[in-house]
């Protein structure tokens, strides 16, 4: 009898190990699977510059966009999609740019109706493969203020291989007249950049009167500067000629992190130092946009 018991807890163990392994391989590929679609590590990127005040907009895919529609969010917030093409992606409240030389402006997302000059935007995106001559891909968090101001506030770029602007992760001020003529143009930083086509980044600026802070996984641009502390009540994305995906957009409002000043140096510890100048305007443009 003791021995048909003990056979009977061994086939019993036997499958509670069994039925422990395919969980655990369940959940590796699960997990594995989440991670390629970009799924893992959506809570909010800890921050440096700034401490994060009040949700102004979480823009999680769900509402419509691109043409002439307009995505309202709670209180003025709105989203407009109206340059490059936009349609939702194979996997859920993902949206898609896309572009050809026909359609003017490469894809643009405009959020207007922000009313605060110290923000931190978080953006979770990627972009596809170069497979025609006109291709290119990158991405750009700007802050403005229009329409008095035409032009950007700060600039942030991670740009791969646009010749519109140097290539690398950079930090520009860029003003000009109505007709487009330049006021001042300032690159406040540049740093290397290294990136993969499909390959989710998740990234995420901060603004806190004269400093900007701009992180990407190890890629780090930071500036201060006079120009920073203008007003700004639009956030805009610009994105490359290749398709590009938009997985998440969040906006805070920012107040001044009482720890950066001891965690500064050590933050910056990576970034190559860089000295802000004068855009130069004689290296060689080869794309309008």
């Amino acid at each position: 009898m003791n021995q048909m018991l003990q056979v009977a807890r061994s086939y019993c163990l036997l499958a509670l190990f069994c039925a422990a392994q395919v969980h655990a391989a369940n959940a590796q590929v699960h997990a594995a699977n989440a991670q390629e679609r970009g799924q893992l590590n959506m809570n909010p990127i800890e921050t440096c510059l700034a401490e994060r005040g009040t949700l102004i907009l979480d823009d999680d895919g769900s509402l419509e966009r691109g043409g002439k529609t307009t995505a309202k969010f709670l209180g003025s917030t709105k989203l407009r999609a109206a340059a490059g093409g936009w349609q939702r992606s194979e996997e859920a409240n993902v949206w898609r740019s896309t572009w050809n030389p026909k359609m003017g402006h490469t894809p643009v997302a405009s959020y207007q109706g922000i009313t605060a000059s110290d923000l931190i935007i978080e953006v979770t995106f990627r972009f596809g493969e170069i497979t025609e001559p006109w291709h290119h891909q990158c991405f750009r968090i700007a802050v403005d203020d229009r329409p008095k101001i035409t032009g950007h506030i700060v600039s942030a770029w991670a740009n791969p291989n646009n010749d519109f602007i140097e290539q690398g992760f950079l930090l520009q001020h860029i003003r000009k007249q109505k007709d487009k003529t330049i006021i001042e143009d300032l690159v406040l930083d540049h740093q290397p950049l290294t990136t993969q086509a499909h390959q989710w980044h998740t990234a995420i600026l901060e603004v806190v009167g004269d400093e900007a802070l701009f992180r990407m996984g190890s890629h780090i641009a930071y500036a201060k500067a006079k120009q920073i502390k203008m007003p700004k009540n639009l956030v805009s994305l610009t994105m490359g000629t290749t398709w590009h995906e938009i997985k998440r957009v969040r906006i805070w409002k920012a107040n001044a992190n009482p720890a950066w000043p001891a965690r500064k140096e050590k933050t910056l510890e990576s970034r190559i130092e860089f000295k802000p100048h004068i855009h130069n305007y004689n290296r060689v443009k080869k794309s309008a946009h």
